[in-house]
């Protein structure tokens, strides 16, 4: 397999040693914590609509 860098056709690759701001990782920790309840909140209801079937 061949690996290519052509920066043109794919594009630039984000920095790996990028820098985050503690604000930043607060941001980031809430928006994942929201996207769990979100998802916790969507199965119950998926089993509670098979338990009334």
């Amino acid at each position: 397999m061949t690996i290519h860098h052509d920066k043109l056709a794919y594009g630039r690759l984000a920095r790996t040693n990028e820098e985050v701001s503690e604000e930043r990782l607060q941001q980031m920790l809430k928006e994942l914590a929201e996207e769990e309840n979100a998802d916790e909140k969507d199965e119950k209801a998926e089993n509670e609509k098979g338990e009334k079937k």
